[in-house]
């Protein structure tokens, strides 16, 4: 088993995808100058998001929406309610006393990051290894329901009321109608509704551009993961850091159990693993922005971004794969 996986992973690092992820990593690193605009970036992220999305529910479209979709997002959900519970007590057990800082933290890893699981999904190809682009609606699911347990954890254990969060319009909307979520159901439901013939009509620009965009992107994810972890590594104590790595392979073994349980194929529960294993750096942040906008978020962000992808994409992805095969008896 040591040798598949040394295996696994030599192949993941030799991805295009995971190596533009260490030239802008190693870029930022050793202070070069290379940069990508921020328009550009957001233009890439939001591309990403619509192609994502878009494939997600042409392949909805194409597939019998059976119990297995319906109860895997169901499980999904569920374990993204739980996930912050279990983090929010590790971290206390890891010495971070602050009933806030456990909150907003374990509202990072309890939501999904939209870029491991494409990371993921190519790894599978690369392996050709079939999975169902409807995991996408999982992936969507599993957004939101984070960020509304870390709110009651935040009411329920703060002995401070000035830091409770008032369940307001504004609040609401970030949860449900942030951008991120908006973009990618959005163009889940067009990709449903559009079915072969929208297909045919997008396919040059969502399919045969997507793995090039996503290599940029990568570049671009990567200089940001080093400028985070370089402006908060006086705040990413050691056993704060061992969360970062922990915490993943916790969850990662309540997904690939759950996904087994449920019957997903291997390519589904491997992709089902990687969403609850992952932690969210973009939705979670906008959330708290505005239920918190006195709160210092850049060492959750820096964490999640800076110790959990990286480790996710590098490592994580071959061993959730391992781990799959190993509950699917393949």
């Amino acid at each position: 088993m040591f040798d598949t996986i040394i295996s696994l992973a030599t192949q993941n690092f030799l991805n295009p995808v995971i190596l533009f992820f260490i030239l802008g990593f190693a870029a930022k690193l050793f202070q070069s100058d290379l940069a990508i605009p921020g328009n550009v970036s957001k233009f890439i992220a939001i591309y990403l998001m619509m192609a994502i999305g878009y494939k997600g529910g042409y392949a909805l479209s194409q597939h019998e929406i059976g119990p297995e979709v319906l109860i895997t997002i169901i499980a999904g959900m569920a374990i993204s309610f739980t996930l912050p519970v279990i983090a929010f007590f590790m971290l206390g057990g890891l010495g971070l006393k602050a009933v806030e800082d456990r909150a907003v933290i374990a509202a990072h890893y309890g939501s999904v990051s939209i870029v491991t699981f494409v990371t993921a999904s190519e790894f599978l190809k690369s392996l050709s290894i079939p999975s169902d682009s409807w995991m996408v609606a999982v992936l969507a699911a599993m957004e939101t329901p984070a960020i509304f347990m870390s709110f009651l954890l935040i009411n329920f254990m703060s002995k401070t009321k000035e830091s409770h969060v008032k369940f307001d319009s504004h609040v609401w909307r970030e949860i449900f109608l942030n951008g991120a979520v908006v973009l990618l159901i959005g163009s889940f439901a067009i990709g449903f509704i559009a079915g072969e013939p929208g297909m045919e009509a997008v396919k040059p620009f969502f399919g045969d551009l997507f793995k090039g965009v996503l290599c940029l992107f990568m570049v671009d994810i990567g200089l940001l993961a080093a400028s985070r972890i370089r402006a908060s590594e006086s705040n990413l104590t050691p056993f704060i850091m061992f969360f970062g790595v922990a915490m993943p392979v916790v969850a990662s073994m309540i997904g690939v159990m759950s996904g087994a349980m449920i019957g997903l194929s291997l390519g589904n529960l491997m992709l089902f693993t990687v969403l609850c294993a992952s932690a969210s750096y973009i939705a979670v942040p906008a959330a708290f922005r505005i239920a918190m906008p006195n709160f210092n978020l850049s060492p959750a962000i820096a964490l999640s971004l800076a110790v959990t992808f990286p480790f996710n994409i590098l490592f994580g992805i071959p061993l959730y794969l391992m781990l799959a095969k190993f509950f699917s008896g393949q």
